[in-house]
């Protein structure tokens, strides 16, 4: 479920696509592009010595107005039949898809066209071989640029490795060294992977691992958040999140500390913000199963590993060779 604020999107996504954007930036992100993301795209970055970056694509961050979101999307620069543009990294979505609104105007689909079969699709010297792209013509973002998202779709059956300090993505080949990673168990089901989690005493055992929720760290169902509401240190105002959805619907995030810890996978969190799901993408989430939504805030600062294998497993990198921001 993405979002987009007035600059640089994210996408919201609904069923197929999920466009899916189930995060909570899912609508967050969405927000984003309604905000006005400001964003610029950053070019700094850094490498690893283990990594044969020939199987590597680069990101960049795009950012809401306010520094406390400056890392609000992921946004990958892609080239697809010649054609260049921006598409939002979003693991939330299961598939990839365009926004036929945006690339029909660029002569890349035409209406009432529903796929695309490329030619090449390519971002720098990494290529996807996917058969064929989903053309979604109900968004659009404001900034046209910004041609798609990029779904959980292109990480099936492999190993991922997400580089968030070096800003890169890159398909692992079994040969790297040094690497020590802390796995979780983690479930692949209706094109959404699935992590356990435990804020305080409640465990969550299928949380939404979404790339399209930037800032989010974990956001529950009000059923979930009124269990934990025991844990919650007094609230906060400004830890809420206020934007608009892709539709235009208002948007109010209500977020807390939590007194207690919460644990993401292999990764424990002391004492972090948690969100309650907003309500126009509560059905969304549900619909695939999960118990709420993790987004990149918890890891911004390491390495995880997607393995989309079977059994999937979710892995942050313990030590490795990266440069902090």
């Amino acid at each position: 479920m993405a979002q987009k604020t007035d600059k640089i999107g994210s996408d919201v996504s609904d069923a197929n696509l999920m466009t899916i954007r189930i995060n909570i930036f899912l609508e967050l992100v969405l927000a984003c592009l309604t905000l006005g993301c400001g964003g610029a795209f950053a070019d700094d970055k850094s490498s690893t010595n283990y990594l044969d970056l020939r199987r590597c694509f680069d990101f960049s961050w795009t950012r809401m107005h306010d520094d406390r979101h400056s890392r609000a999307a992921i946004m990958v620069l892609v080239e697809i039949n010649g054609q260049r543009g921006y598409m939002q990294l979003d693991t939330g979505a299961p598939k990839t898809a365009l926004y036929g609104a945006v690339t029909d105007r660029s002569g890349l689909t035409v209406p009432p066209q529903e796929t695309l079969k490329p030619r090449r699709f390519c971002s720098g010297s990494y290529c996807w071989a996917l058969p064929s792209l989903t053309v979604d013509r109900r968004k659009a973002a404001s900034d046209p640029k910004l041609i798609g998202h990029l779904g959980l779709d292109i990480f099936e059956g492999r190993e991922t490795l997400l580089d968030y300090p070096g800003q890169h993505v890159c398909t692992l080949s079994g040969k790297e060294r040094n690497l020590r990673v802390t796995w979780s168990p983690a479930v692949v089901a209706a094109g959404s992977l699935l992590i356990p989690g435990t804020i305080g005493t409640t465990h969550l055992d299928r949380l939404l691992f979404d790339t399209g929720s930037g800032p989010i760290t974990v956001s529950v169902f009000p059923t979930t958040w009124d269990v934990i509401a025991r844990h919650l240190k007094p609230a906060t105002p400004s830890l809420s999140i206020e934007g608009h959805s892709y539709d235009g619907a208002l948007i109010h995030v209500r977020g807390n500390l939590i007194a207690g810890t919460v644990a993401l996978g292999p990764k424990t969190l002391t004492q972090p913000v948690v969100y309650e799901m907003p309500e126009n993408v509560r059905s969304i989430v549900a619909r695939h199963g999960a118990t709420g939504v993790v987004g990149d805030a918890p890891f911004v600062d390491q390495q995880i590993i997607l393995d989309l294998r079977y059994p999937a497993r979710f892995g942050v990198i313990a030590s490795a060779s990266t440069s902090a921001w």
